[in-house]
């Protein structure tokens, strides 16, 4: 029993051995690394120098893209004093800020674009940006991929802006398709706030004419109701013998009101006279009889006013373009340094890979002949 004791225990003992072994075998001894690589450094020569030369030849092949760009900033009041006249006061208005935020949405707009993508078809073709197998839609997609922008920064920033950039593989071309583009926007933009004013002022104009309608109405219906009664209470004070007044001024008392027949025919016939004469009293005034209507000549004055306006948009600015495109001298893409600092790295990567490679390739055909000569 003890002998098998002592074998088991020697068979346990010489297994941690094997243990032992296999994990320092395992270990990685760094110095040995190091003479492989160096053994080996032909491969990491190659490698850097393989990726180098490929960096070189795509840097050649690589078509370069420029990138321009274009700055609106915010208009001054002068800019839109136009849209801001008395006239239209209680119509429309435009501070500043809101004349920006309208330039700005323009620039910015997909739908802006879409718009100068299809206006500039002909040229867009013409210039390499249309791809006849795609549809107009996916054509318009990649053109619209070309475009960027940048917002200011409230709080960093001391001026409010608007960036639009362009990326294209022709310099001349990237400069003058993104200063037509923003001119066009803020164009088409102007163009809609003309519209807007023209279209309200319209509105409001026939607004006032159908008050001044109404209140026409309402004069002449009370006029043909005074003449009728006065016509009637004629009649009566004639039946009557009733030529003067009943009553004086001063016999009349509180809120009463005689009937009319009782201030006499003589009053009666004059105030009809007056109320005829009325055309011919005030021929020589602006609005003619229009005057003995309470109200109405202050909204024909009005209707006159914004008939008469003449809103001058040529003076009128929603931002202004702070710097125009440029033709952008050096390109974005591809970055030359980068691109041959990246490629060093790789290299000097797959060259240590490969020399780590051929040295346990070396050790494995070694073992192989040892095996061999047993």
């Amino acid at each position: 029993m003890k002998e098998v004791a002592n074998a088991n225990q020697q068979k346990d003992i010489e297994a941690v051995n094997m243990q032992d072994a296999h994990f320092a075998n395992d270990e990685i001894d760094l110095f040995d690394l190091f003479d492989d690589i160096m053994e080996n450094k032909i491969w990491v020569v190659l490698g850097f120098v393989g990726c180098l030369l490929l960096a070189i030849a795509y840097l050649f092949v690589a078509t370069p893209v420029f990138k321009t760009q274009s700055v609106i900033k915010s208009a001054s009041e002068n800019d839109v004093v136009e849209l801001n006249v008395p006239q239209l006061e209680e119509i429309y208005s435009k501070t500043v800020e809101e004349a920006f935020n309208e330039a700005r949405s323009a620039v910015l707009s997909k739908e802006t674009r879409r718009e100068f993508f299809e206006a500039s078809l002909d040229r867009l073709k013409g210039g390499g940006f249309y791809n006849s197998e795609i549809s107009e839609g996916q054509n318009f997609a990649n053109f619209d991929k070309l475009f960027g922008s940048k917002l200011s920064n409230e709080k960093k920033d001391a001026e409010v802006f608007a960036t639009v950039t362009l990326e294209l593989t022709d310099s001349e071309e990237a400069a003058n398709l993104l200063n037509n583009y923003v001119a066009f926007a803020l164009s088409k933009r102007l163009d809609e706030v003309k519209s807007t004013v023209e279209n309200k002022i319209a509105a409001h104009v026939e607004k006032l004419e159908y008050d001044a309608m109404l209140l026409r109405e309402q004069y002449y219906s009370e006029q043909t109701r005074r003449k009728l009664e006065l016509a009637e209470a004629r009649s009566i004070a004639s039946a009557v013998g009733q030529t003067t007044p009943v009553f004086g001024q001063a016999e009349i008392m509180g809120t009463y009101e005689p009937p009319l027949y009782m201030y006499g025919t003589k009053a009666i016939t004059a105030e009809s006279k007056a109320i005829g004469n009325r055309k011919a009293l005030s021929r020589n005034l602006p609005y003619g009889e229009d005057h003995f209507i309470k109200g109405l000549p202050e909204v024909l004055f009005d209707i006159q006013q914004l008939k008469e306006l003449k809103v001058d948009f040529n003076k009128v600015k929603l931002a202004v373009i702070d710097e125009k495109a440029i033709v952008p001298l050096q390109p974005i893409k591809p970055k030359k340094a980068l691109v041959v600092a990246l490629a060093g790295v790789a290299g000097i990567f797959m060259g240590l890979m490969a020399a780590l490679l051929m040295a346990a390739f070396k050790r494995h055909k070694e073992k192989i002949k040892k095996v061999l000569r047993r």
